[in-house]
Protein backbone atom coordinates (compact mmCIF):
# COMPACT_ATOMS: atom_id res chain seq x y z
CA UNK A 1 0.00 0.00 0.00
CA UNK A 2 1.57 3.64 -1.33
CA UNK A 3 1.63 6.57 1.00
CA UNK A 4 -1.09 7.64 -0.97
CA UNK A 5 -3.44 4.87 -0.73
CA UNK A 6 -2.65 5.53 3.34
CA UNK A 7 -3.71 9.02 3.03
CA UNK A 8 -6.85 8.42 1.05
CA UNK A 9 -8.03 5.66 3.63
CA UNK A 10 -7.66 8.11 6.56
CA UNK A 11 -9.41 10.90 3.92
CA UNK A 12 -12.33 8.32 3.98
CA UNK A 13 -12.29 7.45 7.29
CA UNK A 14 -12.66 11.16 8.56
CA UNK A 15 -15.04 11.70 6.11
CA UNK A 16 -17.32 8.89 6.82
CA UNK A 17 -16.92 9.50 10.82
CA UNK A 18 -17.65 13.42 10.04
CA UNK A 19 -20.88 12.61 7.82
CA UNK A 20 -22.35 10.59 10.84
CA UNK A 21 -21.46 13.47 13.70
CA UNK A 22 -23.39 15.91 11.17
CA UNK A 23 -26.44 13.73 10.37
CA UNK A 24 -26.54 13.58 14.71
CA UNK A 25 -25.70 17.43 14.69
CA UNK A 26 -28.48 17.97 12.36
CA UNK A 27 -31.22 16.10 14.30
CA UNK A 28 -30.53 17.49 17.17
CA UNK A 29 -30.73 21.23 16.04
CA UNK A 30 -33.82 20.34 14.52
CA UNK A 31 -35.25 18.90 17.21
CA UNK A 32 -33.79 22.40 19.55
CA UNK A 33 -35.45 24.58 16.85
CA UNK A 34 -38.98 22.22 16.95
CA UNK A 35 -38.62 22.57 12.99
CA UNK A 36 -40.53 18.99 13.19
CA UNK A 37 -43.40 17.96 15.59
CA UNK A 38 -42.00 15.55 16.86
CA UNK A 39 -38.79 13.25 17.34
CA UNK A 40 -39.68 10.55 16.27
CA UNK A 41 -40.55 12.08 12.78
CA UNK A 42 -37.35 13.90 12.70
CA UNK A 43 -35.07 10.29 13.75
CA UNK A 44 -37.16 8.49 10.78
CA UNK A 45 -37.25 11.08 8.06
CA UNK A 46 -34.77 10.74 5.11
CA UNK A 47 -31.21 12.54 5.20
CA UNK A 48 -32.63 14.64 1.75
CA UNK A 49 -36.02 16.20 3.64
CA UNK A 50 -33.91 16.58 6.57
CA UNK A 51 -31.38 18.63 4.65
CA UNK A 52 -34.07 20.01 2.30
CA UNK A 53 -36.13 21.51 5.70
CA UNK A 54 -32.88 22.70 7.40
CA UNK A 55 -31.63 24.93 4.23
CA UNK A 56 -35.46 26.71 4.15
CA UNK A 57 -35.54 27.26 7.83
CA UNK A 58 -33.38 30.32 7.38
CA UNK A 59 -31.71 29.76 10.96
CA UNK A 60 -27.97 30.33 9.86
CA UNK A 61 -26.49 27.08 12.13
CA UNK A 62 -29.27 24.60 10.75
CA UNK A 63 -28.21 26.20 7.01
CA UNK A 64 -24.63 25.85 7.22
CA UNK A 65 -25.17 22.39 9.07
CA UNK A 66 -27.13 21.15 6.03
CA UNK A 67 -24.91 22.91 3.42
CA UNK A 68 -21.86 20.84 5.29
CA UNK A 69 -24.26 17.35 5.29
CA UNK A 70 -24.80 17.66 1.25
CA UNK A 71 -20.96 18.14 0.76
CA UNK A 72 -20.11 15.69 2.98
CA UNK A 73 -22.90 13.42 1.49
CA UNK A 74 -21.56 13.88 -1.78
CA UNK A 75 -17.96 13.35 -0.96
CA UNK A 76 -18.90 9.86 1.21
CA UNK A 77 -21.15 8.41 -2.30
CA UNK A 78 -17.96 9.66 -4.61
CA UNK A 79 -16.27 7.23 -2.24
CA UNK A 80 -18.62 4.31 -2.61
CA UNK A 81 -18.70 4.89 -6.44
CA UNK A 82 -14.88 4.94 -6.59
CA UNK A 83 -14.35 8.46 -7.77
CA UNK A 84 -13.33 10.54 -4.62
CA UNK A 85 -10.53 12.58 -4.91
CA UNK A 86 -11.77 13.33 -8.54
CA UNK A 87 -13.05 16.43 -9.67
CA UNK A 88 -16.51 16.88 -10.38
CA UNK A 89 -15.95 19.04 -13.19
CA UNK A 90 -13.05 17.71 -15.41
CA UNK A 91 -12.37 14.40 -13.40
CA UNK A 92 -8.47 15.07 -12.90
CA UNK A 93 -7.15 14.05 -9.56
CA UNK A 94 -7.35 16.63 -6.46
CA UNK A 95 -4.58 17.56 -5.29
CA UNK A 96 -3.54 15.49 -1.81
CA UNK A 97 -2.84 18.77 0.11
CA UNK A 98 -6.31 20.09 -0.77
CA UNK A 99 -7.95 17.21 -0.12
CA UNK A 100 -6.22 17.23 3.45
CA UNK A 101 -7.33 20.71 4.02
CA UNK A 102 -11.04 20.04 3.17
CA UNK A 103 -11.76 16.14 2.59
CA UNK A 104 -15.28 17.05 0.91
CA UNK A 105 -13.57 19.20 -1.52
CA UNK A 106 -15.23 18.48 -4.74
CA UNK A 107 -12.99 20.41 -7.42
CA UNK A 108 -9.55 20.81 -8.11
CA UNK A 109 -8.01 24.20 -8.09
CA UNK A 110 -8.86 25.16 -11.54
CA UNK A 111 -12.39 24.03 -12.12
CA UNK A 112 -12.85 26.27 -8.46
CA UNK A 113 -11.17 29.49 -9.47
CA UNK A 114 -13.36 28.94 -12.83
CA UNK A 115 -16.32 28.38 -11.15
CA UNK A 116 -15.67 31.52 -8.67
CA UNK A 117 -15.28 33.70 -12.11
CA UNK A 118 -18.44 32.45 -13.68
CA UNK A 119 -20.70 31.82 -10.61
CA UNK A 120 -19.82 34.67 -7.99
Amino acid sequence: MTTSDIIYQELQSNLEQEHLMLAKDLKHEMQLNTLVPSALAIENADLNNLIMMAKSSFIPNLFDLAIRMEKVDAAVYSIKLGMYGLCVDCEEEIDESELKADPAQPRCHACRDHSRYHHD
